[in-house]
């Protein structure tokens, strides 16, 4: 999918290929990105946030192959051009996280015999939480995993009164209703000057123009649902820290409005991770500016070598 027919960005168009996967009557859309004339240093398979798609991570694949790795990456159900989940499929809605987490394993599974070891999690916001509750609950046995911004604690979402609000709001059937007094209207962007993501006006028109343009694309805000089973599963992924035992790195954002920062500091320290912060930076590492972003790819860069990636 391109803005207004624009190609695939040159250097990547005869790297890649688009393809579906099935599991339980769901379609996943996967992109897989290699260079063939170059033996595969191991496979980063990326785990996207909530609304994204793969053609947001071209600029990503880019990086990765650049480093001599192959990268898959996945539209999660209920976005990008793999299944919707509701009749609306505007709408941003799960049943539970784990059904994201053993799509991820699933699809590591099929594609096993074409991916080279070792197997790298690379996850964003929301796919951050995904990749961590695959390693837990067993879904997926990676060499590595790299979060960023890994959604493991919302600003004034996660308190006692929101998750007994929801749970009543869900008993009463009231789960795929929207979640009110959200910014973003029928999966369109906010202006940049009022955008949480980043502040690259660069790199935000391109990503916006995905959405103003192609409207198979398109995610509104989430649901209730959606809410109560995030919550769930960050708690899940909190609680159980210390079963983490691969190798993982946690880079923060340090002016993420979005995902409190605490929260991955708290995470790593549970966990055994390494942690790394980003002062400045807004929530989404991969479409900021090159002052962040090149302090999160040297981070990903020393946390390879230092594990023999």
């Amino acid at each position: 999918m391109a803005p207004k027919g624009a190609p695939i960005p040159a250097r990547l168009a005869p790297l890649i290929q688009a393809f579906y996967l099935e599991r339980d009557g769901v379609r996943l859309r996967v992109l897989r990105a290699a260079k063939p004339s170059v033996p595969a240093r191991g496979t980063v398979i990326i785990s996207p946030g909530r609304t994204e798609f793969v053609e947001k991570y071209f600029e990503t694949a880019e990086e990765f192959i650049n480093r001599r790795f192959t990268v898959i990456v996945i539209d999660h159900r209920g976005q990008g051009l793999s299944s919707r989940l509701l009749d609306d499929p505007l709408k941003s809605y799960i049943r539970r996280f784990q059904d994201y987490a053993d799509d991820l394993g699933f699809i590591i599974d099929e594609l096993g015999a074409n991916l080279p070891k070792p197997h790298i999690l690379l996850a964003h916001s929301m796919g951050g939480c995904i990749a961590l509750q695959s390693v837990i609950s067993g879904t997926s046995k990676p060499a590595a995993v790299i979060c960023s911004a890994p959604m493991l604690g919302l600003y004034d979402l996660d308190t006692p009164i929101i998750r007994w609000v929801l749970c009543g709001l869900s008993i009463l059937g009231m789960s795929k209703r929207n979640l009110p007094f959200q910014g973003q209207q029928r999966g369109l962007p906010v202006a940049f000057k009022n955008n949480k993501l980043t502040s690259d006006i660069t790199r935000f028109t391109r990503w916006e123009a995905y959405f103003t343009q192609i409207s198979a694309l398109r995610v509104a805000g989430p649901t209730l649902g959606w809410i109560k089973a995030a919550l769930e599963s960050m708690r899940f992924v909190n609680r159980n820290a210390v079963q983490v035992k691969t190798p993982t790195l946690i880079v923060a954002a340090g002016g993420d409005p979005i995902v409190d920062p605490a929260s991955n500091r708290n995470f790593a320290e549970k966990s055994g991770a390494e942690f790394k912060i980003i002062p400045g930076a807004l929530h989404e590492l991969f479409l900021e500016q090159d002052i962040y972003r090149d302090q999160f790819y040297a981070a990903v860069d020393n946390f390879l070598d230092k594990n023999a990636l």
